[in-house]
Order: C-alpha cells, then structure tokens, then sequence
C-alpha cells in the first residue's frame, strides 16, 4: 500500500499500528546493498552496480547507521554498520558489524590530515582538493555526516594509479588558502593550518 495514495490513513498513524503491521517490520528485512561506483555512462551520468551479494554482505539484519575509516590503517576505507538494538526480550540484539575492505589498498591514495590553529583543532568546515595528472577531487572536513554516525575526520582520496599527486589545495574555515605541491602517494600527509605539512606512514595497529 502507498502512503502518497493513501495519505489520509498515513496521516492518523495505522501504517504504523500494530495491528496493522503484524509482527514484522517493514524496515527490517531488506536485503543490504553496497554499491561500487563504475565511473560515469555514455550520458555523463554516474553508474553504480550493487556488489553486496558478491561481497557477502547482502544481509538482512536492521542495518542503521554507516561509518567509513580506516579502521585497519591500510590506505583504504572500511566500514562500520550498527544495527537496530532488536528485541531484548526475545534475545534477538544484532552486534555492529565492521566490512573490511581488502581490496582498495592494492590502488594508490592518499590520506590527508588537519589541524587547526586559527581555524577550530578539528578543522571541521576546511575544503580540501588534490590534484593529479588524471583531474581533481575534493573533500570537506564535516560533522554530522550520517544517520547515527560519524565518519573518520581523515580525508582519503583514492588515485587509481597515479604515484605522486600534483597539488594539495586547503581552504581553511578561517578564510586562510594553502597548497602544497609534488608530493608522493600512498602515504599520510598532515597538515598545521599556516604553519606546515608533514609526510608520514599510517600508524601501525597494535599487535596485543
């Protein structure tokens, strides 16, 4: 049943009954999608594939929230789903799930960090754009970017298989502009607002 073609009984809440509803919910059982981006069609517009059936992560459970990081700190970006907390009283509470990606690390990239001086420590707000021979990206520095969730505050900019990036651009909440030329991929760069740029290796994780 659509609500738009029945708004009125949407309207006083019976969708939603249960009565209505029975004992399933209606935003509980769909299959996950996770979709690749395959770059854009003929018609310059973006094709995705949805790939979670070939990745095994087409499941079922009330998936709710989406987080993207680095978790493993190999160049790439894992993802982290936290679920609906279910029913306690029928022991049905579904745990976080963390998809590992291992396969986008075999790509070049690069991961940029900031810190704020003039503008907020964090740099929330802050507009980064890197260059390569193959066009341009950008990324803003952002809180509140999902649904119960919160994604890394590290940039990463994935460059296919350019080994160095012509320019990192950075415009800084407090108005100031920096950039930063010829610098080598597959690496983490931070950056100090007005002050420096260091190229460093991903942390390695704990082995305990």
């Amino acid at each position: 049943m659509s609500a738009v073609a029945h708004i009125d009984q949407y309207k006083t809440g019976r969708f939603y009954s249960d009565d209505y509803r029975g004992d399933f919910s209606w935003n509980g059982f769909e299959y996950n999608v996770l979709l690749r981006n395959e770059g854009p069609g003929p018609d310059g517009t973006p094709h995705f594939t949805d790939i979670a059936m070939a990745a095994g992560v087409d499941d079922i459970h009330d998936a709710r929230a989406v987080a993207t990081a680095d978790f493993d700190n190999d160049g790439d970006l894992d993802i982290a789903v936290n679920h609906n907390a279910g029913d306690p009283a029928r022991n049905t509470l579904v745990e976080p799930v963390l998809l590992r990606n291992n396969v986008g690390s075999r790509r070049s990239w690069l991961a940029v960090e900031l810190r704020g001086t003039e503008s907020n420590r964090d740099a929330v707000g802050a507009l980064v754009r890197v260059t390569t021979a193959d066009g341009q990206q950008m990324r803003h520095v952002s809180t509140g970017s999902a649904y119960a969730s919160q994604q890394s505050a590290r940039l990463y900019f994935g460059l296919a298989d350019a080994e160095q990036v012509e320019r990192v651009w950075v415009r800084w909440p407090s108005g100031l502009v920096e950039s930063f030329d010829n610098i080598e991929a597959r690496q983490l760069v931070r950056i100090t607002e007005g002050s420096s740029m260091e190229e460093l290796a991903l942390p390695k994780l704990a082995t305990h």
